[in-house]
């Protein structure tokens, strides 16, 4: 088959988030079918020093053609505040407004018409009005998270009344919009049945597929145990999940575990990290606040555990996967391992409450067994369940689907 990719990112280099999980999508998507990429380039994405063209050069290893357009002008600095209260008065959603480009349409037209595809795969909701542009093909619309569901969590933990309403509304647009689009695709793809549930009634008609997010076990492989007190939190610090969970782990947790324990280390690894927390690092040496790293790997291998003390977000943590791939200890929230296949005790441990983070992360450090025993199972299930060869299949299932759903006129 021939299928058409619509983009919101370049996919490189597969860092965190919707790039690793796009990055991979499309390497193993490429395996089975000539997958052509056209996407936005956000350059809050790259990395210094990356450019557009070293995206393009890495992606089409395996891509037959990768072409991109530049998000529009106004998507950043004031302009995106304008198109959000737009969206106020327009109710179209910030995340449709913030993805409208001519140049978009015409680069689609022009490939369209080039070239016949079986199936086309919109990556994020802000895409689907393109897919009009794209006859005769079978279409797949990829969620990366239900976007409804996001904003209305982030409504209902704001404590400004002025941001609570503004939320509540965006939220109820993006269920407008979901239930005006997800039935329009032949398939929507979520990445957890819990999201699959979350989404479903809004996908009369379509069927809702898991392609779940995974991890390259090529490149995170299981390290030895380093023993030492070494934490270690990773992800994105300007990222609203991530912002609450080191907020929640250094305003409530931090305190107790490191009057316990002198001797206790943290890295807290990602880029753009708050002023506060560059502040706290150089007045307490114990935590070590490196920023964006390349390669995270070498602080997999010195901590001890890995924490996730996310409360809130959409989709699933990958960061908890790369983790378990490298057969690291890992204490977690229920709603941050919410998604994933994996059972308390078994793969990692939960911890919901300060007091509790605290008494896990003891606990692990000072039972070398208990690490050793939850690596293993960790491993385990990552192999069996979420590496990417394993979940490409799930992901050429769906473009099956989509294209027999499209002949058989569904």
């Amino acid at each position: 088959m021939r299928v058409l990719w619509l983009g919101h990112n370049l996919a490189f280099p597969p860092k965190g988030g919707p790039l690793q999980r796009n990055y991979n999508l499309l390497r193993e998507a490429a395996k089975y079918h000539e997958v052509h990429a056209l996407v936005f380039d956000q350059p809050a994405s790259r990395p210094p020093g990356v450019t557009p063209e070293d995206c393009v050069w890495a992606l089409s290893k395996f891509c037959a053609s990768v072409e991109w357009v530049p998000l529009p002008r106004d998507s950043f600095g004031v302009g995106r505040y304008w198109r959000a209260i737009g969206g106020l008065l327009t109710g179209e959603p910030y995340e449709f407004r913030w993805l409208r480009s001519k140049q978009m349409v015409k680069r689609l037209e022009l490939l369209a018409g080039r070239l016949q595809f079986d199936v086309v795969h919109a990556d994020t909701l802000g895409l689907a009005p393109y897919m009009f542009l794209v006859p005769h093909a079978g279409t797949v619309l990829n969620h990366h998270d239900i976007e409804s569901a996001l904003v209305q969590r982030r409504a209902a933990s704001e404590r400004s009344l002025l941001w609570r309403m503004f939320w509540s509304r965006e939220a109820a647009h993006l269920l407008a919009a979901e239930r005006r689009w997800c039935p329009l695709f032949h398939v929507n793809v979520v990445v957890s049945d819990d999201e699959g549930a979350l989404v479903k009634p809004s996908c009369k008609g379509s069927q809702v597929c898991v392609v779940p997010n995974g991890v390259d076990i090529g490149y995170f492989t299981p390290r030895p145990d380093p023993g030492g007190a070494r934490l270690l939190f990773c992800g994105r610090l300007d990222q609203l999940a991530n912002k609450g969970a080191i907020t929640y782990f250094f305003h409530s947790i931090w305190p107790m575990l490191s009057a316990k324990m002198q001797d206790l280390h943290i890295d807290v690894v990602g880029k753009n990290p708050p002023a506060w927390l560059q502040e706290l690092s150089q007045r307490d040496m114990r935590v070590h606040v490196p920023g964006f790293v390349d390669d995270v790997r070498p602080y997999f291998h010195e901590a001890t555990v890995f924490v996730c003390p996310i409360t809130d977000g959409g989709g699933t943590r990958l960061k908890i996967l790369d983790a378990l791939a490298m057969g690291m200890p890992v204490v977690s929230t229920t709603f941050a391992a919410s998604g994933l296949a994996l059972r308390d005790g078994k793969h990692l441990l939960i911890a919901d409450t300060a007091e509790a983070f605290v008494e896990q992360i003891v606990r692990l450090l000072a039972d070398k067994g208990l690490r050793q025993l939850l690596a293993q199972g960790a491993v385990d299930v990552v192999r069996q369940t979420y590496a990417w060869d394993t979940i490409g299949h799930s992901l050429v299932a769906a473009y099956e689907e989509a294209a027999a759903r499209k002949v058989k006129g569904c």
